[in-house]
Order: C-alpha cells, then structure tokens, then sequence
C-alpha cells in the first residue's frame, strides 16, 4: 500500500520572520499550502479550531476534531498533520497526553493571490482555495439566515448583508479597498489584544462574528 504524500512546509510569512505580526497573517504564495487547505474536512478542523480560540479554549482533542469533520481519529490524523505541516494548526504545548494529543489554531489569518505570470499550478491552488473557503463563509451565513429570528433582536439588527452594483473608477475600487482593510485591521487588532489579555476593556456580551467582503469587477457571461 503506498505511503501518503509528504504534507507541505509551513509558509514563510511576508517579513521574511517565521511569524508575522501584521493581523492579516501571511501571504501565502505556496500550492501544495494552498491545496493543505482546500480540502473540506481540513477546512472545517481550522474554521473549528478558530473558533475555540476566540472562545477562550485552548484547542480541542483529535477526537473532537474528528468529531467536527465527521471522521475516526484515526482517519484524520494524517489531515492534522497536513494542516500542520502547513502551519495551519499546531499542538498545544504541555496539553494532551500519550493517548491523545490537543490541537490548536497556528495561523488565524492568512491572504493568498496569485499574479498574472505566477505558475498555472499557483493559480489552479488558489482557485480550489478560494472556492472553499467561499463555500464555508456560505455555510456559515445560511445558518444564519435560517436561526436569525431565533436571536436577541438587538444582534439581528447589527448583522447587515447588502449587495451593491457600482460604477467606480479603479482609483475608486482601491479607495474602498484601503477603507475596507483599515477597518478591519483595528478590530483585529483589538480582537489579538483581547486574546492575549493585553487589553482591559469591557467585552461583556462580546460573541463571535463572521465578516466577507467582496469587492470585484463585473464581467459579462
């Protein structure tokens, strides 16, 4: 019976450090990284260990996360280490034990673009990526759509899901970009000085929420 393929190396973050500290994580330009991702049970062991982290957990067992993917612990063991060698998620230092080891979020956000002259396998990894990713956010906003009136109507009423048709000069597109990412940036950053209790704001009632932005040209069929 043949071996696995050998998971991929962990991407290099944009500084050239091991580990960026920009909010926005690393850009990662790496196709067998990019493909680490794209796989859906994989997928859902980092949007779930994600989670855990804004929840205050420090990880979860393989057997939950199996748990989340819908597979034996046994089957997902060489995923884990996929999604590790990728960076992904990482073992939770002086937790689990022989039985069983705990797993952690390792990179809680990344970017990924390829250019116009990068390798067809660079564009074809981002793809696969891009559309699973898509196809979790979708997943999460449906759930969303189906229990929202079951929900304090206060935190209803601070969702928004709008759709907008503009005529925007490119110069326009970037300024909305910048807007977009500014904002962003200083609630993650906030959210990174909560986690690591660098902040002493008041966050009761804090909860988690998911936000996509999408902003791209129209073409024609």
């Amino acid at each position: 019976m043949p071996e696995p393929p050998t998971p991929p190396e962990p991407p290099a973050a944009r500084d050239g450090s091991e580990q960026s500290s920009d909010v926005r994580g690393p850009n990662i330009t790496d196709p067998e990284v990019l493909r680490a991702l794209a796989h859906p049970a994989r997928l859902a062991v980092w949007d779930f260990l994600g989670t855990c982290a804004l929840e205050g957990r420090d990880g979860a067992t393989a057997t939950e996360v199996a748990e989340v993917a819908g597979m034996t612990p046994s089957a997902m063991s060489y995923h884990l280490r996929t999604l590790a060698k990728a960076g992904f998620i990482e073992e939770a230092p002086g937790r689990g034990d022989a039985r069983e080891r705990v797993w952690r979020i390792g990179m809680h956000s990344f970017s990924f673009g390829a250019d116009a002259d990068s390798p067809q396998s660079v564009k074809l990894a981002e793809n696969a990526a891009s559309q699973a990713l898509s196809a979790k956010i979708d997943e999460h906003f449906l759930r969303w759509q189906t229990r929202k009136f079951d929900v304090d109507p206060t935190v209803r009423d601070a969702s928004l899901s709008t759709n907008s048709r503009l005529l925007l000069t490119v110069e326009e597109a970037e300024e909305i970009k910048r807007g977009v990412e500014e904002l962003l940036t200083s609630y993650a950053q906030r959210a990174v000085a909560r986690l690591g209790g660098e902040s002493t704001e008041n966050v009761e009632g804090a909860g988690i929420w998911n936000f996509e932005a999408r902003l791209f040209p129209h073409l024609a069929d």
